[in-house]
């Protein structure tokens, strides 16, 4: 496949990254999933899934780490749910959650690109949350994606942080770093891993810089409607929240919903 430069660097990298985030939290997160209140929602995941409804629809969220975000929305009434991650270790740290919830939630190793079309039309919702679509190399096949996934009728919900935070080190403040029309990847050899930045990931990885239009436009382009979108003020991916208490900022995540209706 055409981007598999790139998806499987970064499948090593993740295969990397996992057994850092297992140490760090996941013991924790075992203890705390199995709660019948346990959910990763924030204040806008809670007010759109109750408005795109989550009751008895199947469900697939796409890079999905170790599904915490996909177990959560199992936990909402929804039915089927399907999560898809290119990394090994994730999926089977996402198994070891479903178990410890006890919920019923399928995982599939594979990279976006390459999702069986075994699955092709069998989603009433698609679900993208934080740190996806910078993964990916090209916007156009990633909708396409989406789209053959979706029954007629479906809709998608993204909730990402946003991508003009692309133009800034978090380190540096509201220092420009790079162009916001930048088309080449970041590469990188090395980075310290999110959830621990004491630990070092020391592993290659390539991430993508998508403007809105180039978002919006893939969107449109697989033949989905925009229904919504709105942008915030607030930072949900751990990596600029100091940018949050600027009085001046540039807006930090945003929200899209797509329906697909043919």
């Amino acid at each position: 496949m055409k981007h598999d430069k790139y998806t499987e660097t970064n499948r090593q990298m993740w295969n990397q990254t996992a057994p850092v985030h297992a140490n760090s939290y996941v013991d924790e997160l075992l203890r705390q999933i199995g709660a019948p209140d346990y959910s990763t929602f924030d204040d806008v995941e809670r007010q759109l899934f109750s408005q795109i409804g989550l009751s008895g629809k199947t469900v697939a969220q796409l890079a999905c780490n170790n599904g915490r975000e996909l177990i959560s929305v199992k936990k909402a009434g929804a039915g089927r749910c399907v999560g898809f991650d290119i990394s090994d270790d994730f999926v089977d740290q996402g198994r070891r959650l479903s178990d410890a919830a006890g919920v019923d939630v399928e995982f599939v190793r594979a990279s976006v690109y390459d999702i069986s079309s075994d699955f092709d039309a069998s989603f009433d919702l698609i679900t993208i949350t934080v740190g996806v679509l910078g993964w990916m190399p090209n916007m156009d096949d990633f909708f396409g994606v989406i789209s053959r996934l979706m029954v007629p009728g479906g809709d998608l919900f993204v909730y990402e942080m946003h991508p003009i935070l692309d133009m800034f080190d978090a380190d540096k403040g509201l220092q420009i770093e790079d162009s916001y029309f930048r088309q080449e990847p970041f590469y990188t050899e090395a980075e310290p891993d999110y959830m621990d930045p004491s630990n070092t990931v020391d592993a290659p990885s390539y991430w993508f810089h998508h403007k809105v239009s180039d978002i919006l436009g893939a969107c449109i382009r697989s033949g989905l409607q925009l229904t919504h979108f709105e942008e915030y003020a607030h930072d949900q991916s751990m990596v600029y929240r100091a940018f949050q208490d600027l009085e001046k900022k540039p807006p930090l995540s945003y929200s899209l919903i797509a329906n697909k209706t043919k």
